[in-house]
């Protein structure tokens, strides 16, 4: 009853994995007008009337694309009437440059609904297709979907993959960093990686796919191959890049978002870490162990067990009594220690009953996550 009393359409299957819900064709976005820029294109959106799925629903919506290399297109879907966050990222900042020549790819618009393909213009291959569904951009729920050109799609994260290449049928990938160990499951896990690569044929000639969102969203992918992204919040940023080679997406990729760092030379060898060392005997005896069979180990690492009541930037006074006399000996011997720090502060006092001088000045420079108010800090479970 609830169902149909918001207008929703299903069809059931005998199939479980299969979803029975669909929209009908009165779901979407109309182009009302849209004019060329320098350097690319600009459109403002309509929602068609149809049913809501979870309420304030932004009826106008702006796009935006950008030739921003041969290899790279970008197009954007914002509220134009009120700002939404995006990703303060470092080293991706605002486009400034003029309209790429000799793109690798065409750009095609559909007005009624809304949809766009980009295309690869040496086999007028549809590489991205949002034709396949319809956009719904709501304060808290955006949804888009794409038809691609290939089942050989690789990425996303962080989760436990069973394979390298995903698997197409009716997958639900959830995407929202959390501390929980890895299973035998599809539940988030520490990374937020919004970037996939699809291999083309067997040419070689590859494209890859960005969002450039950090809210909680999950990303289902259907045998077609369809992939929808359904994400609560932020706008929609995408980032397509086409190579001839998976090796060059890759790199283009990296370009955007900016290159890994080289690590430290020690950081390449041998660590130690594990959670419950439960005294700072334990550990002493750990790296005594190591010495004494000749492993070369250059850094040892602890847990959360060192600190006073999991407390950032305090030790354990008793349990682990001596720790910087053991550090300075790891020092002498030419290893490096390394300890973890958690981003949460605790509200209570030490255990000698004096303040906790980091909760204290967190609460004088105000940097809590705050509540709706924008005052109340949040304090967590």
């Amino acid at each position: 009853a609830v169902c149909s009393e918001r207008g929703c359409c299903w069809k059931p299957w005998n199939d479980s994995l299969i979803p029975w819900c669909f929209f009908a064709d009165n779901h979407g976005y109309n182009v009302e007008r849209m004019i060329t820029t320098s350097i690319g294109l600009e459109a403002k959106l309509n929602r068609k009337p149809s049913p809501t799925l979870f309420g304030n629903d932004i009826t106008s919506v702006l796009i935006t694309t950008q030739n921003q290399t041969p290899n790279r297109f970008r197009f954007k879907i914002t509220d134009p009437n009120n700002r939404r966050y995006e990703v303060p990222h470092q080293f991706v900042k605002e486009f400034t440059g003029t309209t790429a020549s000799n793109t690798l790819y065409d750009v095609q618009v559909v007005e009624n609904p809304f949809s766009i393909k980009v295309i690869r213009k040496s086999n007028n291959r549809i590489l991205f297709d949002t034709s396949i569904g319809p956009l719904v951009y709501s304060d808290q729920y955006l949804q888009i979907s794409t038809r691609l050109s290939s089942e050989y799609i690789y990425g996303i994260g962080e989760h436990i993959h069973k394979r390298f290449r995903h698997d197409l049928n009716w997958k639900t990938w959830p995407i929202f960093t959390r501390d929980q160990l890895p299973g035998d499951n599809n539940n988030n896990l520490y990374g937020h990686q919004t970037f996939f690569m699809c291999i083309e044929d067997t040419s070689g000639k590859s494209f890859g796919v960005f969002l450039m969102n950090s809210n909680a969203m999950e990303i289902f992918i259907q045998p077609t191959p369809i992939v929808t992204y359904r994400v609560i919040g932020g706008i929609l940023d995408f980032y397509i890049f086409l190579g001839d080679t998976p090796k060059q997406v890759v790199q283009q990729y990296q370009e955007l978002v900016g290159r890994p760092a080289m690590p430290v030379y020690w950081s390449l060898g041998f660590q130690l870490s594990r959670w419950n060392y439960k005294s700072l005997d334990v550990v002493k005896e750990v790296v005594k162990r190591n010495r004494d069979a000749g492993i070369p180990f250059d850094t040892q690492v602890t847990d959360i067990d060192y600190m006073e009541a999991k407390k950032d930037f305090t030790y354990d006074k008793v349990a682990f009594k001596g720790l910087p006399e053991f550090v300075q000996d790891l020092h002498d011997h030419g290893q490096k220690y390394v300890i973890i720090l958690d981003p949460a502060i605790s509200i209570d006092k030490l255990s000698n009953g004096t303040a906790y001088a980091t909760y204290e000045r967190g609460n004088a420079k105000h940097v809590w996550v705050n509540d709706s108010d924008g005052t109340t800090a949040i304090i967590g479970e």
